[in-house]
Parts: structure tokens; C-alpha cells; sequence
């Protein structure tokens, strides 16, 4: 003999996964494209999120009250990772890292470390 939630209520918490659910497609890590003289530029990034809720509710039952509460969070990152240049003879993703250049640059250090060991003995 327990009376049901009011069919006019809705979590907040429901509302943030109904929205993911809705948008579990590709647009949420490629945007839309960009045109460019005679190229296409997409971007594309890395997207992680978590979130969680929980509550409860309890309908009135002799003389006490309605009660009810809930809660949740949650974490949305979005990481750029390049872009597709897209043009009639090919596509090519450019990565927002170089890692030619890294490359470079950790082997400039490092033998420029190396030369300072030497050099200080």
C-alpha cells in the first residue's frame, strides 16, 4: 500500500544522462567542418566523461511525509587531438603534437645533456 511518484517529476540527474544518450554519435569527437579555399578542415578531439547519481524517494504512508532526495556529479574533459585536412586529392590528419618536432627536440636535449656530462669531467 505504498503510493507511486508523481508522474510529473523528473530527476535533474535523469536529464544530464538522457542528454548523453541522445548525443552518443560521432559529432560529439568530430566537429563540423570547416571549409577553407578548396580544403575541409575537421576536427577532432578526445572526449571522456563520467558521471553518477542516486537517490530515493519515499511516498507518504500514514501520517508522515513525502521525503526525497538525490545527487550527483561528474567529470567532462575534452582533449583536441588534430585535424583532417581533407582536399580533392587526399586527407591527411595533422596531430596538434608534432611529433617530428618532439622527437627533435628530445634528441637536441639529450645530446646536449650528454655534451655537458662530458664536458664536466
Amino acid at each position: 500500500m505504498g503510493t507511486k511518484k508523481p508522474s510529473s517529476y523528473q530527476s535533474p540527474i535523469a536529464r544530464i544522462f538522457d542528454k548523453f544518450s541522445r548525443q552518443q554519435d560521432v559529432s560529439l569527437i568530430y566537429g563540423e567542418p570547416i571549409s577553407i579555399e578548396n580544403k575541409k578542415v575537421l576536427p577532432v578531439a578526445k572526449i571522456n566523461y563520467v558521471v553518477g547519481g542516486g537517490g530515493g524517494y519515499s511516498g507518504e504512508t500514514g501520517g508522515s511525509s513525502v521525503a526525497q532526495g538525490e545527487g550527483g556529479g561528474g567529470h567532462i574533459s575534452v582533449k583536441p587531438l588534430g585535424v583532417y585536412e581533407i582536399d580533392a586529392e587526399n586527407v591527411k590528419f595533422r596531430p596538434i603534437i608534432d611529433f617530428k618536432f618532439t622527437l627533435t627536440l628530445v634528441a637536441v636535449f639529450t645530446l646536449g645533456l650528454v655534451w655537458l656530462l662530458k664536458k664536466a669531467r
